[in-house]
């Protein structure tokens, strides 16, 4: 069976993200998704020659909605993404008009998303192509001996709602290093997690390459950018700081993300994210 979607491609400092505003059933985001990313809409992104899909995401139909709470993005498997989060909060300001005067040309979006219980809050900027948003925080930070897959050190395992990443400084990426570190990772640390990401990080060429394995739909990705990748980064480079803001710019294959931490006491009490997001107009394809 075909579907009629109207979509929007997002590009999120090179997180390709295809969101769906037509709404879809939740039993059918996996096999729609699927289709999605068999295209190439580079045709469509003057900003770039090929551009295939890196990740879904469902905009909640609103009528099934309480009209006094906020709408609702879901990711394909469930999970966080906050260049996800970011892009919705920058549809919501640009194409819908929502969101608070913030001054300078600026909107504040509230948003609510997949794999996190808390509304953020995102500030647009559309002179900037920019959307600032508010991570969740962090549940739990857990120092990890690798050694039993070959990678001699602790490193620090960032957990969040719905994601976890692992930053790992110095090591090669590539798949086989990837599974090695994610079985075990499920299989002696946390088996339940919705999502999980190594962010590798290569400080001679100042690149940091993330890539994610989301369970539900049980896809791994080399991504362009990821920003929850991007957060825990920030978030272990300021592991020895006590008190301030504290300013980190990533840049990863596709693109660049800024990130801010703020600790007071020495816990992160707020996470910032921002960087250049570029988009389609709205497109009509047939799956």
């Amino acid at each position: 069976m075909t579907q009629k979607l109207d979509i929007i491609v997002f590009d999120p400092a090179g997180n390709t993200t295809i969101m769906v505003l037509t709404p879809v059933p939740r039993s059918q985001y996996a096999e729609t998704a699927k289709k999605l990313l068999e295209i190439d809409f580079g045709p469509q992104c003057s900003w770039r020659d090929v551009a295939y899909g890196e990740q879904v995401a469902f905009v909640v139909e609103e009528k099934n909605q309480d009209v006094t709470e906020t709408p609702i993005m879901e990711m394909c498997g469930l999970e966080f993404c906050g260049n996800a989060s970011r892009s919705y909060a920058y549809y919501r300001a640009l194409f819908l008009g929502e969101g608070e005067d913030a001054g300078e040309d600026k909107k504040k979006v509230n948003v609510r998303v997949s794999g996190c219980g808390d509304v953020l809050t995102a500030v647009v900027d559309p002179n900037r192509c920019d959307s600032v948003i508010q991570m969740p925080l962090p549940v739990d930070l857990k120092m990890i001996d690798t050694a039993p897959v070959g990678i001699e050190g602790n490193y620090p395992l960032v957990v969040f709602d719905g994601i976890s990443h692992i930053v790992i400084p110095d090591v090669e990426p590539d798949e086989e290093t990837f599974h090695r570190i994610k079985d075990f990772i499920y299989s002696g640390v946390d088996p339940e997690m919705d999502a999980f990401g190594v962010m590798f990080i290569n400080e001679d060429k100042d690149l940091m390459s993330p890539v994610v394995y989301v369970r539900d739909v049980d896809t791994t990705y080399f991504e362009g950018s990821c920003a929850s990748g991007t957060a825990a980064a920030a978030i272990a480079k300021a592991a020895k700081e006590t008190e301030g803001t504290f300013e980190y710019v990533f840049r990863q294959p596709d693109g660049t993300l800024n990130a801010s931490i703020t600790k007071k006491d020495g816990q992160v009490t707020e996470i910032g994210l921002g960087g250049i997001i570029e988009m389609t107009e709205i497109l009509h394809v047939e799956v």
